[in-house]
């Protein structure tokens, strides 16, 4: 008689052991594909960074063209004619 109340329990833990090996494959898998996304934007967000700093650059090396040009076309011009 104590072999067949074993049978329902052995079941019923064989049961729990999948469950609970299913549910730590399911976490494994969802932080593996939150870290892959945190690394995906972090590396778009590096790529924006990089855009930044040239369009930055190119404003400023516009700037100090600018800076350059400026007195020579603000000097008052002599007319030779006058």
């Amino acid at each position: 008689m104590s072999g067949v109340l074993l049978i329902p329990m052995a079941v019923a833990t064989g049961v729990v052991v999948i469950v609970v090996a299913v549910a730590v494959v399911l976490v494994v898998l969802f932080v593996t594909v939150s870290m892959r996304g945190g690394q995906r934007r972090r590396a778009k967000r590096r790529g924006e960074n990089r855009q930044e700093r040239a369009d930055a650059r190119e404003r400023g090396e516009h700037g100090e063209r600018d800076r350059d040009i400026a007195p020579e076309q603000t000097r008052p011009r002599i007319d030779p004619d006058r």
